[in-house]
C-alpha cells in the first residue's frame, strides 16, 4: 500500500496526525491528553504520513533545542500500519526537515520498546532510562552530516 509522507502544512493536516496522537497515546497508550498536545506544536515541524484512502496513518514532529540541535516527538504509527515501514519514512522526512533548518543532532526521548527502531536508524542511547509519565524511556542522540 503506498504511504505519501509529507510536512504538515495545513490545519487539516495539523489536526489529522492530532487525531492520530490521540488513538494512539490517549486510547491505547492511556496517556491522559493534556499530556499529549503541549505549547511546542505551534513551534514544531510536524510530518504526516497517509495511506491510499486519505487516512493519517503517521505523524511525528521536531521541536528545535538550540541553534544545532531538535528533539524528535509525538512519532506514532496507527496499530495497522506498524512494522510496515510507515515510522521509519516519517523518521526519514523529519531528518530531512532538520538537515533544511541547519541542525546537526537529533535527539529523542524514545520509549523502551521503541529503542531498537531509533537505534537501527542510527540513534544512540545516551544514559539510563528514566519515566516520563509513568512510561519508561531513554534518550537517545543521532548526529546528521552536513547535506
Amino acid at each position: 500500500m503506498p504511504i505519501l509522507v509529507r510536512y504538515a502544512s495545513s490545519a487539516q493536516d495539523l489536526d489529522a496526525g492530532y487525531a492520530l496522537r490521540r488513538d494512539v497515546f490517549e486510547v491505547e497508550q492511556n496517556i491522559p491528553r493534556p499530556l499529549d498536545r503541549d505549547p511546542y506544536d505551534f513551534n514544531a515541524d510536524h510530518v504526516v504520513a497517509f495511506d491510499d484512502g486519505g487516512r493519517c496513518v503517521g505523524t511525528g514532529r521536531i521541536v528545535r533545542l538550540d541553534a544545532r540541535t531538535a528533539q524528535v516527538g509525538r512519532m506514532a504509527v496507527s496499530a495497522a500500519q506498524r512494522g510496515q515501514g510507515v515510522g521509519a519514512q516519517v523518521l526519514e522526512a523529519l531528518e530531512r526537515m532538520a538537515r533544511l533548518r541547519g541542525l546537526s543532532e537529533l535527539v529523542v526521548h524514545s520509549q523502551l520498546p521503541a529503542e531498537a527502531f531509533y537505534a537501527n536508524r542510527g540513534f544512540v542511547r545516551d544514559g539510563e532510562p528514566f519515566l516520563d509519565q509513568g512510561v519508561p524511556h531513554v534518550v537517545m542522540r543521532k548526529h546528521l552530516p552536513p547535506s
